[in-house]
C-alpha cells in the first residue's frame, strides 16, 4: 500500500487521504484449476447494491472475441498457475495482456486473479474500465457489483462505481436520479462511516446540489457532521459556506425552518421592547412615541442561521471528541498498512489475524452482528486456510449460543483441511458439550478408522475415544476393545498400554488383577524402551502389593521385576545417558506414540514405587542384598533417611503419571 504521510491531528485542517491503486494484503487461497469456472452474475440490482462476499462471483470471460491470444500469455499463464501465492507472476501476467490490449487475454487474467485475490481493489477498477473502453457498459456495471460484494468498505471503488452510473445512465430519466441517490445510500451505508469516507460524503453532497435540492445537501452535511472521519472540520466550513449561500428556507425541513422562526421573532420582539423601554425613559415628558419598527426579514433570516450554527456547533463540538479518541487508532491503523506491503505473507498473515481478534474483542460487547461479520470476513476471504481463526469463529457462536453456526463453521474447516487432528477434536467436543454423546462418539470412530493407515494418528484417536466411553459413557467394555485394537496396529506405543493398563487398575480391584498383570506381560514382550518396561513392571508390582491376594503371588512379581532391573539395568542406564533413547520421542506431547519420562531423573534412585525398596545396585554383591521379606529391616536401618527417601519416590512418580497420563 502506498505510504502516505499522515495528516496532524484535530483540530488542524488535514489534507485527504486515497486509497492505495491496487495493494492489499492478499487472502491466502489454495491452487486453482487452469481454467476455473465462473459462476453467471445476476443482474445488476435496480435500485441498490447488497454487499454479500460470500456470494462472490465475477463476470465470465465473453465469447465475442476471436482470435489467437498474445504470443507470451500462455506462458505466464502458466507461471502464474504453477504458483498462485506468488503475487508477482499476476502482476506480471495481468500487465502483459494490458500492454497487448487484447480484452479476451485481460478478461480471463482478470478473472482468475480477482478471484484470488478479490481485495485489490485496484484491478476492479481497471476490469471495469475495460469493459467500459470495450462499449459493455453493462458488463462494467456488473464488475463494479461484484466488486463491491467483496470490498465493501472501498471508498474509492463506490465513488468509482457511482462515476460510473453517471456516466452511463440517462440523466433525464425520472428513475436515474432515484438510481443514483439509491446507490449513494449503499454507499454511505456501507463505506460511511470509515474515517477516510471524507471524499464520498463531498460528492454526495455536490450530487445533490447539482439536482437543485438544496434541503437534500443540507441533509447529507448534517449526517456527515456526526461522522468522526478525518477531515471533519472541512465539513463544518462547507456547511457554514451553504448556509449564508442560500435562504434558510431552502435549506431547512419545514419543521426547523418554522420553529427557528417563531423563536428568532419571539426574541426580536423582546429585543424590541426593550429597547422602546429604554427609550421611554429617556424621551423628554410630553414628546409623542414613536412607532416601533417591525424589523426587516435581513435581520430575521440572519438570526436564523446564528440559531442554525448554534444547534451544529454542538454537534461538531461532539463529533470532535469522538475524532481525537479515533485519531491515534486510525493514525496506527495507518503505519500497519504501510509496513505489511513489505513483509513476508506468513508476518502479515499473523498480523491480520492479530487485528482481527483485538476488532472482535473491541465490538463484540458492542454488537454481536458486527462481530460476527469481521469473522466472517476474515475466514471467508483473507485467512481461509489459516485454522486459528475459524476456530476461534466457532468458540465465539457457541458462547453465543449458535450451536448449529459453530457446528457449519468447524465442518466446513474440516472439509478445507482435512485430516487435522484438533478441528477433529473440537468437532468432538462441541457435540460432547452440546449433550450429544452419541455424535461425538460418532466423530471419534470414524477419525479412528479413517487413521489406520497412520499408526501415530490411529493411537492418539483411539485414546481419546476410550476416554470418553470410560468416562463419559460408562462402558469399560468398549473402552478396552477400542484401546486393544489399537495395540494391533500400534504394539510399540506406550500411551496406549499404560491407558489399558489405568483402565484395568480402576476397576474392581478382585476381578481386576488378572487383567492387571495380563497387561503389564504384554507391555514387557512388545517393542518397548527399557526404562518404559521398567515403568510397566514397578506398576505392577505396586497394584500387587495394593490389591494382592496372597503374599506368595506378590513375592512372584516380585522376583520378577528383580530379574527384569538385572536384566535391564544396563540398558535402562544407557538410556537415562541419552544412548538409546530417542530425545524427540521422549518430548511429545500426551497421547503422542512414545511415552515421555520426567526431564530429570534423581542420580542412582531406581523408579520403584513407594512400599518397595530400592532395587540391588548393578554390579555389586547380590547376596548381601536383602530379599523382599527384609525390607522392614532396611527401613529400620535407613530411618534417618525414611523421609527424605519416600518424599523424592513419591514425588518421582507422580511426575511419571502425569507424563503418562
Amino acid at each position: 500500500m502506498e505510504i502516505i504521510e499522515d495528516p496532524a491531528p484535530p483540530p488542524t485542517e488535514t489534507s485527504e487521504m486515497s486509497e492505495n491503486g491496487g495493494g492489499s494484503i492478499p487472502p491466502e487461497v489454495p491452487e486453482a484449476p487452469e481454467a476455473p469456472e465462473v459462476p453467471e452474475v445476476p443482474e445488476v440490482p435496480e435500485a441498490s447494491v447488497v454487499p454479500n462476499p460470500a456470494s462472490f462471483s465475477v463476470p465470465p470471460a465473453a465469447e465475442d472475441e476471436e482470435g489467437e491470444l498474445p504470443v507470451d500469455f500462455e506462458r505466464l499463464w502458466k507461471a502464474a498457475h504453477d504458483n498462485p501465492q506468488d503475487f508477482t507472476s499476476w502482476t506480471d501476467l495481468l500487465q502483459y495482456c494490458e500492454q497487448e490490449s487484447h480484452i479476451t487475454a485481460s478478461r480471463r487474467a482478470l478473472v482468475a486473479f480477482l478471484v484470488r485475490y478479490p481485495l485489490c481493489y485496484g484491478y476492479w477498477k481497471k476490469f471495469a474500465d475495460l469493459e467500459r473502453r470495450a462499449g459493455y457498459n453493462g458488463k462494467a456495471e456488473e464488475v463494479c457489483v461484484q466488486g463491491l460484494q467483496s470490498i465493501p468498505l472501498s471508498v474509492d471503488l463506490w465513488i468509482h462505481y457511482i462515476n460510473l452510473l453517471l456516466g452511463t445512465l440517462d440523466m433525464n430519466l425520472p428513475e436515474s436520479p432515484r438510481r443514483i441517490r439509491s446507490v449513494f445510500e449503499d454507499a454511505v451505508a456501507a463505506a460511511g462511516l470509515d474515517f477516510h469516507s471524507d471524499r464520498l460524503w463531498d460528492l454526495y453532497v455536490e450530487w445533490e446540489k447539482e439536482q437543485g435540492d438544496m434541503r437534500a445537501a443540507t441533509a447529507v452535511l448534517d449526517r456527515v457532521l456526526m461522522v468522526p472521519t478525518q477531515l471533519y472540520n472541512t465539513h463544518y466550513d462547507k456547511f457554514k459556506t451553504h448556509l449564508n449561500s442560500h435562504t434558510p428556507k431552502e435549506l431547512l425541513s419545514p419543521e426547523e425552518y418554522e420553529e427557528l422562526r417563531a423563536l428568532c421573532r419571539q426574541s426580536q420582539k423582546a429585543e424590541r421592547a426593550e429597547q422602546a423601554q429604554e427609550e421611554e425613559e429617556e424621551r423628554p415628558p410630553g414628546e409623542e412615541e414613536p412607532a416601533t419598527p417591525e424589523g426587516t426579514d435581513t435581520e430575521l433570516m440572519q438570526k436564523i442561521r446564528e440559531q442554525v450554527l448554534v444547534r451544529r456547533d454542538k454537534v461538531y463540538q461532539q463529533n470532535e471528541g469522538e475524532v481525537r479518541k479515533r485519531w491515534h487508532f486510525e493514525d496506527s491503523v495507518s503505519r500497519v498498512f504501510s509496513v505489511c506491503r513489505s513483509l513476508p505473507s506468513r508476518v502479515s498473515y499473523r498480523v491480520f489475524l492479530c487485528c482481527a481478534a483485538q476488532y472482535v474483542q473491541y465490538l463484540e460487547p458492542q454488537s454481536l452482528e458486527e462481530a460476527r461479520a469481521v469473522y466472517k470476513r476474515a475466514c471467508e476471504i483473507h485467512l481461509t486456510h489459516k485454522h486459528t481463526i475459524h476456530m476461534q469463529w466457532a468458540t465465539f457462536e457457541e458462547r453465543h449460543g449458535d450451536l448449529a453456526e459453530a457446528r457449519r463453521v468447524l465442518e466446513a474447516l474440516e472439509k478445507r483441511l482435512p485430516g487435522l487432528a484438533v478441528v477433529r477434536l473440537r468437532r468432538a467436543g462441541l457435540e460432547r458439550r452440546a449433550g450429544r454423546l452419541d455424535e461425538s462418539e460418532a466423530l471419534l470412530r470414524q477419525a479412528v478408522a479413517e487413521s489406520k493407515e497412520k499408526p501415530s494418528l490411529h493411537a492418539f484417536y483411539s485414546i481419546k475415544l476410550a476416554r470418553l466411553l470410560l468416562k463419559l459413557g460408562k462402558n469399560p467394555g468398549k473402552a478396552r476393545g477400542v484401546l486393544q485394537e489399537a495395540l494391533e496396529i500400534s504394539p510399540d506405543n506406550g500411551k496406549v498400554h499404560m491407558n489399558l493398563l489405568e483402565l484395568e487398575a480402576a476397576g474392581d480391584p478382585r476381578p481386576s488383577a488378572e487383567a492387571v498383570q495380563e497387561c503389564v506381560t504384554r507391555a514387557l514382550a512388545a517393542p518397548l524402551s527399557p526404562r518404559t518396561k521398567i515403568l510397566f513392571s514397578q506398576r505392577g508390582l505396586q497394584y500387587a502389593e495394593d490389591y494382592g491376594n496372597s503374599i506368595q503371588s506378590v513375592l512372584s512379581i516380585y522376583e520378577e521385576h528383580q530379574k527384569l532391573l538385572k536384566e535391564l539395568g544396563g540398558k535402562k542406564r544407557g538410556a537415562e545417558n541419552g544412548d538409546n533413547e530417542d530425545p524427540e520421542k521422549l518430548s511429545k506431547d500426551d497421547d503422542g506414540s512414545a511415552v515421555a519420562m520426567p526431564p530429570q531423573v534423581p542420580p542412582n534412585m531406581p523408579h520403584v514405587p513407594i512400599t518397595t525398596p530400592p532395587p540391588p545396585v548393578m554390579g555389586s554383591d547380590m547376596s548381601t542384598q536383602a530379599g523382599y521379606g527384609g525390607y522392614s529391616s532396611w527401613y529400620q536401618v535407613q530411618d534417618r533417611n525414611h523421609h527424605t527417601l519416600c518424599q523424592l519416590c513419591h514425588q518421582t512418580f507422580q511426575k511419571i503419571q502425569e507424563t503418562l497420563l
